[in-house]
């Protein structure tokens, strides 16, 4: 388990702040029955001891209810922000568009160091993906995943050069499908386990290929995790 911070109001605030004129990646996991994930968004407004104000909600996202309660991630830099909040009436901006409202947290924030909110750790389910290979196309787990590379299991054994170019294909819990090609740089043969050939592949994005699925994905996966060192 990774080291949480505990902030204090003022450090909270000058956090907020930061953040909103780095326009960092927010998301926003509802919790409860309906529980999903609100990606792509930004802090607006913060308003220390009234609420927060939250801007990118899609036209396609429905507006959630008023008084769900709600996990906010904040990815700064190295920093993981999560705080536990309240969702509010929503308001529209000076361009008309709708801003999501959270009360101020009445429990304490707390921050982790990126490095530590692993992704696809072990106690998190892999992903399923197909893989082209030497002009193969074969079945594999995708067993980690950051921003710059992945880490791929088979149930074959296989013989693979390393710097071999391949082609990934995952459909991730949202619907979306993650395209990317990649270059092997790691090539591990684990005896006795069900999927004992472990690859290290780092991507390689052409300037057509659409990050945005990763990048959602791991914002899930981070509050997740985030979620879990909270209640631990």
């Amino acid at each position: 388990m990774g080291h949480a911070s505990i902030l204090s109001a003022s450090v909270l605030e000058q956090f907020l702040i930061q953040a909103r004129l780095t326009r960092a990646v927010t998301s926003l996991r509802l919790q409860g029955a309906n529980s999903r994930l609100l990606g792509d968004l930004h802090i607006h407004a913060s308003r220390p001891g009234s609420g927060l104000e939250l801007s990118g909600l899609h036209i396609r996202d429905s507006v959630p209810t008023v008084g769900m309660p709600v996990t906010l991630t904040v990815l700064l830099g190295d920093e993981v922000l999560t705080l536990e909040s309240v969702l509010l009436s929503p308001v529209p901006d000076e361009a008309g568009n709708l801003l999501l409202r959270l009360s101020w947290p009445r429990e304490p924030a707390r921050l982790h160091r990126r490095r530590d909110v692993r992704v696809a750790a072990p106690d998190q389910a892999p992903l399923k993906a197909r893989v082209g290979l030497g002009g193969r196309h074969l079945d594999a787990l995708l067993v980690n995943l950051t921003e710059t590379g992945v880490g791929l299991a088979f149930a074959e054994a296989l013989m693979v050069e390393l710097h071999a170019a391949v082609d990934i294909d995952a459909e991730l819990p949202d619907g979306a499908v993650l395209h990317c090609p990649g270059e092997v740089r790691h090539l591990t043969y684990l005896q006795g386990q069900d999927y004992p050939t472990r690859l290290g592949v780092v991507l390689s994005p052409t300037p057509e290929t659409d990050l945005e699925p990763i990048h959602r994905f791991i914002q899930a996966r981070r509050t997740d995790r985030s979620q879990s060192f909270r209640q631990g």
